[in-house]
């Protein structure tokens, strides 16, 4: 398992390999592990198999040096979950979980951040069309690597993430403000695509007694840019008050933020697996989602929804989650838990082995021998490892 950075693991990341690896090196599949990981990141994990790293200039010259430690490993399958390709001499299977950098061109996000995303798209595309094969984290990245790429169908296999919840703390010192307040929870990087006018548009729509003054909770962080631009959005809507930005948030403080929302809004404009989501779900949050995939792919009937970029869509569903009764909001927070208990670590883990033996032209049914460390993994290996 190599996981190709330049050097630092995002937290959504850090969770994904905290929950899978221990379960892929339990998995009677796979006999033996060698886990690649940035440059000082090395405990993150404990020790689950073997352990590399890579020197400082690494990334920039293709990761040679790591690429050789790990042929010599003499693996069966090599996965990399970073969207990027390395030549180890073995059938390698790459996971796509961004869809950032596929999207369309963003004025706000300047000629920086242009040119980063194409480059990050172009690095994924070439990963997509030299792998063995290729996992999508949801079935809208699938259609969009089948439709837009044209990366074969039968080479891409659909693995969503799995959700764990945590124990909610007390709420952090930043959002003491709202506490025993109603008030509104959106979550995630701040970054152009998040969509986070919306949620300031719908704050000034909903100013009437019935609506008691909500607050907007934002946590996150990310471009300071796009924080500048929704906050002076929030002044010239005149709820600059009643805008909180919460800066990143542990996750137990999440747990708190999720649990005692009046609602949870997604108004991102695309995603390729909203951790954001399946975490506010599993805590029972109210939630109310954009349309744009892959949303309701997750959200399913957990949500209420409304199209992106129609404020007065937003503000009316906000209000509707509101004016419930108790038991309608009760209800709606059971449906959220019960659609997040569908989406389990358990199954990422068994679904992610079933990817890999399908790279060395085996089924779930196949036997698993171990690994001959004289055999040349180019050759007829025997197992996934």
């Amino acid at each position: 398992m190599v996981n190709l950075t330049h050097g630092g693991l995002s937290g959504g990341y850090r969770k994904y390999l905290q929950e899978l690896v221990p379960l892929l090196s339990a998995d009677p599949a796979v006999t033996d592990l060698l886990m690649a990981v940035p440059p000082g990141q090395e405990g993150m994990l404990g020790r689950y198999g073997e352990l590399r790293t890579w020197g400082p200039n690494e990334p920039w010259r293709g990761f040679p040096d790591l690429a050789a430690s790990v042929r010599s490993w003499k693996p069966h399958v090599v996965f990399v979950p970073t969207a990027r390709w390395i030549d180890c001499g073995a059938p390698c299977v790459v996971m796509v979980r961004n869809m950032e950098p596929m999207m369309p061109a963003s004025p706000g996000a300047g000629l920086i951040g242009w040119g980063r995303n194409r480059v990050r798209a172009l690095v994924a595309r070439r990963a997509a069309e030299r792998a063995t094969r290729v996992i999508a984290v949801s079935g809208f990245v699938r259609d969009h690597l089948v439709s837009r790429w044209g990366i074969g169908a039968d080479k891409v296999g659909v693995v969503p993430h799995g959700v764990s919840t945590t124990a909610a703390s007390e709420p952090p010192e930043v959002l003491q403000a709202v506490v025993g307040k109603p008030f509104l929870f959106a979550a995630g990087s701040l970054e152009h695509y998040r969509g986070l006018e919306d949620a300031v548009g719908a704050l000034a729509l909903l100013s009437g007694p019935s609506d008691g003054r909500i607050g907007l909770v934002i946590a996150g962080a990310g471009s300071a840019a796009y924080q500048a631009r929704v906050a002076g959005l929030a002044d010239c809507l005149g709820v600059t008050g009643r805008v909180h930005w919460a800066g990143q948030l542990g996750a137990a403080q999440m747990a708190w933020g999720f649990e005692q929302c009046a609602a949870f809004l997604m108004t991102s404009r695309v995603e390729a697996c909203p951790n954001t989501a399946l975490e506010a779900m599993a805590h029972g949050a109210v939630c109310v989602s954009s349309t744009n995939p892959p949303m309701p792919e997750f959200f399913a009937g957990a949500a209420a929804y409304y199209p992106a970029g129609d404020v007065p869509a937003l503000a009316a569903r906000i209000r509707g989650t509101r004016e419930a009764t108790a038991s309608a909001r009760e209800a709606a927070r059971l449906l959220s838990r019960e659609r997040a208990a569908q989406f389990t670590w358990a199954t990422t883990a068994r679904l992610t082995v079933d990817e890999l033996r399908r790279a060395l032209g085996k089924n779930s049914n196949d036997s698993v021998q171990g690994r001959d460390p004289t055999q040349d993994p180019s050759g007829s290996a025997p197992a996934a490892r």
